[in-house]
């Protein structure tokens, strides 16, 4: 697997295209939850925090229909002014998703 564009990267979660297989031009959508880093407890300790996945950080490919609907949903929270997007991935997430038939060049969000 190969990160091809980083669409959107915040301190939690970064959502990239990639390519799965290197002799293939298919493009997938994959995600990985960052490194947990540390935060301030009510009692004023410093402890460090885990993400959802337990504290995994590898990148995971998930299927078309997801990574279609994952797309979608992160055009709406751009539009909607949402830090953390990249915007030459940004740009060729929304290409791949018209490409694929996924976000119709007329739909308005």
């Amino acid at each position: 697997m190969k990160i091809e564009h980083l669409v959107y990267d915040d301190s939690v979660i970064a959502v990239a295209l990639v390519a799965g297989i290197e002799k293939s031009k298919l493009m997938s959508l994959a995600l990985r939850w960052l490194d947990p880093g540390q935060a301030p407890f009510k009692d004023g300790t410093v402890g460090k925090l885990t993400n959802l996945m337990g504290g995994e950080t590898d990148w995971f490919i998930v299927p078309i229909s997801f990574g279609a609907a994952i797309g979608r949903t992160l055009v709406m929270q751009k539009v909607a002014g949402l830090p953390g997007f990249k915007d030459d991935g940004f740009d060729a997430m929304v290409a791949w998703l018209v490409a694929n038939e996924e976000l119709l060049d007329a739909m308005c969000y």
